[in-house]
């Protein structure tokens, strides 16, 4: 794969989310966790070209599994992003991004609704927003 063959990221965090039906929760929950490894990583830190787009995948595919019972399958992750990744580039992902992490996922209400407050505009999220929603 080279970088010519990634779709724009933006169009494709809105495909795999519309694909995947992830909920609003998962999706803050997983934006949590971004956060958290960019506050781990040295700022010198550097990725492949796909990295974005490695980290999002996992991101979702971990919050999901760590939210619902009904969680996204690595396998299913892999299928709807066209071919872009396989299975078991899903499964490598999501293994380095739970290390990375070092295992800790839990989130309580009050590091959602703090960080839901922190970034309410990039985040365009109405000020009655609930979770209360399927993960």
């Amino acid at each position: 794969m080279n970088n010519s063959s990634l779709p724009n990221l933006i169009h494709f965090i809105k495909s795999v989310t519309t694909k995947s039906r992830v909920s609003k929760m998962t999706m803050v929950v997983g934006l949590i966790y971004v956060d958290r490894l960019k506050k781990t990583l040295p700022s010198s830190a550097r990725g492949d070209f796909d990295t974005p787009y490695k980290i999002f995948l996992s991101a979702i595919l971990v919050a999901s599994k760590y939210l619902s019972d009904h969680s996204l399958q690595n396998k299913t992750i892999a299928d709807i992003t066209d071919g872009l990744y396989t299975n078991k580039d899903v499964n490598t992902m999501e293994r380095s991004f739970l290390g990375l992490l070092k295992y800790n996922l839990w989130v309580d209400a009050d590091e959602v609704k703090s960080f839901l407050e922190e970034h309410r505009v990039e985040l365009d999220i109405d000020v009655n927003w609930t979770g209360d929603e399927e993960a």
